[in-house]
């Protein structure tokens, strides 16, 4: 699959540099200059066509599943030569039958540009520009393993002062592909890929700055409606309403800092997470960082229920004085439950910042940034200037300890509601929650529980008690993680000999599967769980090879027995022979497979 096949196509530089085709099967990959010469200390374009074999496609630059890879272009470096910003198209966004939710991809034929700048101390004569495109092509039931499609691109330097011959034409004269249109906050001359949601949120910019300051308030106050923000309704219903004694007009003002300290945490947050490219949805595909999550609203759903009370720390309202606690305090507070709220909205506040970027427009980014946590701190603008309203009611002290045990409830919600997800995509589900489980009785009693009453000797054990549950947690949430399922009896390959693999003198099964096959995980979910496939399989050597990133070994063995895509799935006799007739490439149900284990015992027999 890796075995590149280049076609070089002649030089002729009076008309142009002509393109130069490589193959590699399912993607054909065309290179073009803007320019057949061009004098040192220039710039120019590379255009790279790729066209698709017909029923394949690729995916897009950003795929919509981190599992799948990326198509992405990389230029070999060359002394003198500067590659800039490389322009790929918007993916089409499709169904197939191997995933359970949409796809974006290329297919058919899709151009990526790329800018290319020459040092003024380049040195005349001709210039070969070479890279590679990485890519992963499928079909409608499977995927290939990611291949690499190499091309070239002829350029001659001519000395200073020469003329610039340009090339190309056609395919360059209309260069507009993602809707960039100089003079509007971008560097001159630039052209800029904008996301989906990026166009969407710059249309709303350009229709006006009023207008985009509102359309952020509303998106703001829209964000309250996320799951993991309902916690600061309690927190701040809680928090002012045991400031007893508080004008109206002082609650007023605690509140407005109280918002403050939100929309700040909130645009610092977002303006961080931007700058280091992180996306937060991806971060909930990572267990520990679902872990983490879940154990801090467990831990909140605990105070809810009065194990501990949530308060300024009183190390930092010494310091600035108890004469300043209304404001201070509010605003400190605040910056806490900004903390509390940002990362269910970094989603949004990293497609906006990668927006500004894009537009240069740094000031007004800033001011949309601080005008949706605004937005989105409004309700607690309200809670906060009426909750000593509450404690007024009659039996208000009651009352508001029943709703703090409701909001800690829907806390425990919220805590499942993020938890389950990844839990269900964990072997050993059971380790997972005691694990998780350990984790947070360890922090609260060891470290979160501030009853009066303890002796110091007592706070010390206790506190070495919860170091002690919480290490036992993270063993036991780290061994779930990488817990296998059992239920099959799979060897891992590791290059053994076929001979050492049908020593027992039974049958052999391989499954060649990678961690961004779809389908691969599909059979480990149905087919490999299935009780009849179960019990046949006691009858085989099963062996799993992981094609994900394979080292020399791996590749030999993939090589050996052509295996091209995933997952593929091999039996062979005792005797060490493939069976031809049950190779499959792709996905197989429970009973088909079952059926194809039967065949290779009765092969297994008649040998």
């Amino acid at each position: 699959m890796r075995k590149l096949i280049a076609v070089l196509v002649s030089v002729l530089f009076f008309f142009g540099m002509p393109p130069v085709s490589h193959s590699q099967g399912h993607v054909k990959v065309t290179a073009f200059s803007s320019v057949s010469q061009v004098p040192p200390g220039s710039s120019f374009r590379i255009a790279l066509k790729v066209e698709v074999q017909p029923g394949f496609h690729i995916n897009s630059n950003e795929p919509l599943d981190e599992i799948y890879i990326p198509t992405e272009v990389t230029f070999d470096p060359v002394e003198g030569v500067s590659f800039g910003r490389v322009y790929y198209p918007e993916g089409e966004v499709k169904s197939f039958a191997f995933s359970e939710t949409p796809l974006s991809i290329y297919e058919g034929e899709v151009t990526i540009f790329a800018d290319v700048e020459l040092s003024d101390q380049l040195q005349p004569g001709l210039l070969e520009l070479t890279g590679k495109l990485h890519y992963q092509a499928c079909n409608d039931q499977n995927c290939f393993l990611p291949a690499d499609a190499p091309f070239s691109v002829q350029v001659k330097v001519v000395p200073a002062g020469s003329p610039r011959i340009e090339a190309n034409e056609a395919i360059f004269s209309g260069f507009q592909p993602y809707e960039a249109s100089p003079g509007k906050g971008m560097p001159s001359g630039e052209q800029v890929r904008f996301t989906r949601d990026e166009r969407r949120a710059k249309e709303i910019i350009e229709r006006g700055f009023i207008y985009a300051l509102a359309a952020f308030f509303v998106f703001g106050l829209a964000l309250n409606l996320t799951p993991c923000v309902y916690p600061v309704i309690p927190i701040t219903v809680s928090y002012f309403g045991s400031r007893e004694g508080e004008s109206r007009a002082t609650a007023f003002v605690n509140a407005l800092f109280y918002v403050l300290g939100i929309a700040i945490v909130f645009s610092l947050l977002g303006l961080i997470s931007g700058l280091a490219g992180r996306q937060w949805g991806f971060l909930f595909q990572n267990p520990w960082f679902v872990i983490g999550i879940t154990v801090i609203i467990l831990a909140m759903a605990a105070s809810m229920f009065g194990a501990f009370e949530i308060t300024v720390p009183s190390w930092i309202m010494n310091r600035f004085g108890t004469a300043r606690e209304g404001t201070v305090g509010a605003f400190i507070m605040g910056l806490t439950v900004g903390v509390v709220i940002a990362p269910c909205a970094a989603g949004i506040i990293i497609g906006l910042v990668g927006l500004v970027a894009k537009l240069g427009i740094v000031v007004k980014g800033t001011i949309l940034f601080f005008i949706m946590g605004l937005g989105l701190g409004l309700p607690y603008l309200i809670l906060a200037t009426f909750s000593s309203l509450l404690s007024k009611l009659p039996q208000s002290g009651m009352w508001m300890v029943w709703v703090k045990k409701f909001f800690g409830l829907l806390l425990v919600g919220v805590a499942i509601y993020f938890f389950l997800p990844q839990a269900s995509h964990i072997h050993d589900q059971l380790g997972f929650y005691m694990g998780t489980l350990a984790i947070f009785g360890g922090l609260l009693l060891g470290f979160l529980d501030h009853a009066p009453g303890y002796t110091p000797a007592f706070k010390r054990f206790r506190a070495v008690f919860g170091i002690l549950i919480i290490l036992i947690g993270v063993f036991l949430a780290n061994r779930a993680i990488h817990s296998r399922p059992s239920a099959i009896d799979w060897k891992h390959y590791a290059g053994e000999s076929i001979q050492q693999l049908t020593a027992e003198g039974k049958p052999v099964f391989f499954d060649f599967y990678a961690d961004w096959c779809a389908p691969c995980k599909e059979m480990d979910a149905t087919t490999f769980r299935d009780e009849y496939v179960v019990e046949l399989s006691r009858r085989f050597t099963m062996v799993k090879v992981d094609c994900t990133s394979p080292d020399e070994v791996t590749r030999r063995f993939m090589e050996k027995f052509q295996v091209t895509g995933m997952p593929t799935l091999i039996f062979l006799r005792p005797d060490g022979s493939e069976i031809q007739e049950l190779r499959e490439v792709g996905y197989v149900g429970p009973a088909d497979f079952a059926r194809m284990m039967e065949k290779a015992l009765e092969e297994a027999k008649a040998k």
